[in-house]
């Protein structure tokens, strides 16, 4: 099961998904401005959907008739858009530019959606994969040993065999198991079964929020979405230290935020914007030449959307690569174990078969000669 089939999954059972909430960005923007065109759509929007995606855009419509706020009712409602376009639209609303940013989020969401390979799992399915074929491969070998092994050992027994150190040492292992399982095998069964259902619980969390497993410690994972937000901002003409303060109020605290406070510190001091988001890991050298073009040409924000894309398309690609050469990597190690497990208790078992043919041949040959 890969990403594509998730998110089938999740529309199926009216759950927040990409093709979903660009639907809903893009009522949202069509009606704003104007209050009543945007109850008639929101009314149109959950009357096509079953619980709860309709019972959360029927709340989102009341809060909004109240007169919240659109980001502080989008935020009362959980799990309606990803996180992502969640910051983008209160930094749009700091700045002016909200009905602009709503046509690009929904624009993003259905190019990610259409752009992605479905038969390229990404970075939490591999994990996903490699937990299943381990859990797989565990019992498989855990039955071989508690159940096929002891049978292998009485033959070799009962024929005298001189088995090889290989097969000796794994009998020796599988006795231990067989003996001490309850230790050893249950308590790491359990534990993949565990983290088999946390990353899938963080599969759907992603689709539903953006937000990967590496997001809070890797600041290039970042990257797109700072110089989106960045490019809102410089649009609207707001100075960049006040725009890396709303940035960090969107970003989850962790390392990332660490070292946008870095640059925000440099830029607050006079330092180079570009320089320091490269300093920090955000950017690299090209890019940041790529950035100082569109600024002396004047098309900045132009500059920092088209390179946030750039760099996102780039870490899917790089990703699904990581994730082919993973899973075939994966498919090797578990042959070779399965090789491995072959060799050391069937090799004595062919040799001890060779041997009887050969008694048995000498013997027809002494009785041959003898008659």
């Amino acid at each position: 099961m890969n990403s594509g089939h998730l998110q089938t999954m999740m529309f199926v059972l009216n759950r927040p998904e990409p093709i979903r909430q660009s639907s809903l960005l893009m009522v949202l923007s069509a009606g704003m401005g104007d209050p009543e065109s945007m109850t008639a759509g929101l009314k149109a929007l959950a009357a096509e959907c079953s619980p709860p995606w309709k019972d959360r855009v029927e709340q989102l419509r009341v809060l909004l008739e109240l007169g919240n706020t659109l980001s502080s009712a989008l935020t009362t409602v959980r799990e309606v858009l990803p996180e992502e376009t969640l910051a983008a639209i209160r930094v749009a609303e700091e700045c002016g530019t909200l009905k602009q940013v709503l046509a690009d989020e929904a624009q993003r969401l259905v190019r990610q959606t259409s752009a992605r390979n479905p038969m390229s799992p990404d970075f939490t399915m591999m994990l996903m994969l490699v937990a299943a074929l381990s859990s797989i491969a565990l019992s498989i070998v855990s039955f071989m040993m508690v159940f096929i092994v002891p049978k292998l050992k009485h033959i070799y027994d009962d024929f005298g065999a001189e088995l090889p150190s290989t097969t000796t040492s794994f009998i020796n292992a599988s006795d231990w198991l067989a003996k001490y399982w309850f230790m050893t095998v249950f308590p790491v069964m359990c534990l993949m079964g565990y983290g088999i259902k946390r990353l899938v619980s963080a599969e759907i969390r992603s689709l539903s929020t953006g937000r990967s497993l590496v997001s809070a410690w890797q600041p290039r994972s970042e990257t797109p979405m700072t110089l989106r937000l960045l490019s809102i901002t410089v649009a609207a003409g707001h100075s960049l230290p006040e725009t890396f303060h709303s940035i960090l109020r969107e970003l989850t605290p962790g390392r990332v935020t660490r070292r946008l406070s870095a640059v925000r510190a440099m830029v607050t001091a006079g330092g180079d914007c570009w320089e320091s988001l490269r300093s920090e890991g955000f950017l690299r050298r090209r890019e940041v030449a790529f950035l100082r073009a569109a600024e002396r040409t004047g098309h900045l924000d132009w500059g920092l959307m088209h390179l946030s894309r750039a760099i996102q398309t780039h870490q899917e690609a790089v990703g699904d690569r990581i994730v082919h050469v993973a899973t075939w990597g994966l498919l090797l190690i578990f042959a070779l174990i399965t090789g491995f497990i072959c060799v050391a208790m069937f090799s004595p078992l062919v040799n001890l078969t060779m041997e009887q043919a050969t008694v048995g041949c000498v013997i027809r040959q002494t009785i041959s000669g003898g008659g």
